[in-house]
Parts: C-alpha cells; structure tokens; sequence
C-alpha cells in the first residue's frame, strides 16, 4: 500500500516558514507644501472713463461738441458747393434723376443754394447739443424752423463723416428744413428713392433726398 503523505492547511505551513520580512527602508518624506505666488491688489484707481461728445449732456454745446460740428459744417460746405454745380451744369444728369426724378431742376437749385448760404452763415441759428427735451430715443437731429434750432442728439455726435447719415449730411438735412422749408415725406434712402420715382415734385421738398443727393455726389 502506498503510504498518504498528510497536507497540512496552508496557514500552518506559513508559521511554519517564519514571519514575513518587513522592509528596511524608510519611505520618502511627504513633499512640502508648495508656496502659492502673492499678487498683491491694486491700490490705485482705475482711471475714469473718458467721456465722448455724445456722453457729454447739454443743451449748451461745449467745445467737444463744436469741434465736431465744426468738421461737419466744412465737409457740407465743400459737397454743397459740389452739388450745386452740378445741377446748374449738368441739369439732365442721372444722378439727379435719381434723387429727384423730372422735378424741376430749379427748385432743387434753390433749395441747394438756401442750405449752403445757411450753412455758411450761422448767424442767429440756436444750436443746442445733447439736449434731454428735444431728443427721445434715437433721434439724430431735430430743426424748428420758426424759432431758429439746431438740435443735434448724442446719435449724431456718434455717426461717421462718411457714407450716409454722415454728419455733415444730417446736417444737410436739417439745414434744408429751417433754409428752404423742406418736409420730412419719406425717410432712408429707399424711402428717398421711392419718392423720386413715384412724386417728383415730393422728391423736391423732402429733406432727405437732398441729404442722400449730396452724400452720394459722384467724386
């Protein structure tokens, strides 16, 4: 007979073999804590915000603001002077055409050469900047004719010298109201246009399309 050699359970056998080695060697220290860089606060105040002409409330114009109506008036000046002879030259024109249809061409002479000498002179002209009561909304500009006033509103004081509704051209716009008694029958450039098309003699008294003729005057 073959002889049964016993198993003995595993945990006997392990105290058998001697308690496990522990290691010898320390572990490494715990990394320090690593410093945070310190920006230390401003103690200064941060400058004030400059302020624009059209930030700047009225109604009295200041020097801010009349500078920019003075670079304005310049400008109109200059392309009124432009226009004019055109229409005193050049009567049958397409860009006339354009902007006024077949009304006649000696109205819109007249009414260019009333603006001009307007705008040329502004003597006894009340013009008031930023003004609260005349200026809701988004209104650029604003003319009374009666009592002589040139109201310009912070939009204005924020539009460019170039391309349409630029500030020389609104001026233009209010300029024809309290010179040659313009109205106000369609607005914006399509509106102009539209009007020249459909009622010539409208296209003659609306301030508009004399902005937009000058504005866009061939160069």
């Amino acid at each position: 007979m073959k002889r049964l050699i016993p198993i003995l359970p595993a945990a006997l056998l392990l105290m058998a073999a001697g308690p496990a080695e522990l290691p010898t060697t320390k572990p490494p220290p715990a990394e320090a804590n690593r410093q945070v860089l310190q920006v230390p606060l401003p103690t200064d105040k941060p400058p004030p915000a400059v302020l624009t002409a059209a930030d700047i409330p009225g109604p009295a114009c200041t020097p801010e603001h009349r500078a920019l109506i003075d670079d304005a008036l310049a400008e109109a000046r200059t392309r009124l002077a432009a226009a004019i002879r055109l229409v005193r030259e050049q009567p049958d024109h397409a860009h006339i055409a354009r902007w006024f249809g077949d009304a006649p061409r000696k109205t819109i002479g007249i009414t260019l050469d009333l603006t001009a000498a307007r705008l040329a002179d502004m003597t006894g002209l009340d013009v008031r900047c930023n003004d609260p009561a005349g200026c809701p909304g988004g209104r650029f500009a604003y003319a009374r004719e009666r009592d002589l006033v040139l109201g310009l509103c912070a939009p204005y004081f924020r539009a460019r010298m170039e391309g349409t509704d630029a500030r020389w051209g609104i001026l233009i716009h209010e300029g024809s109201h309290i010179a040659a008694n313009t109205r106000d029958h369609a607005y914006r450039p399509n509106g102009a246009l539209a009007l020249a098309k459909e009622n010539a003699s409208r296209a003659a008294e609306n301030a508009d399309n004399y902005e937009y003729f000058v504005e866009t005057l061939p160069r």
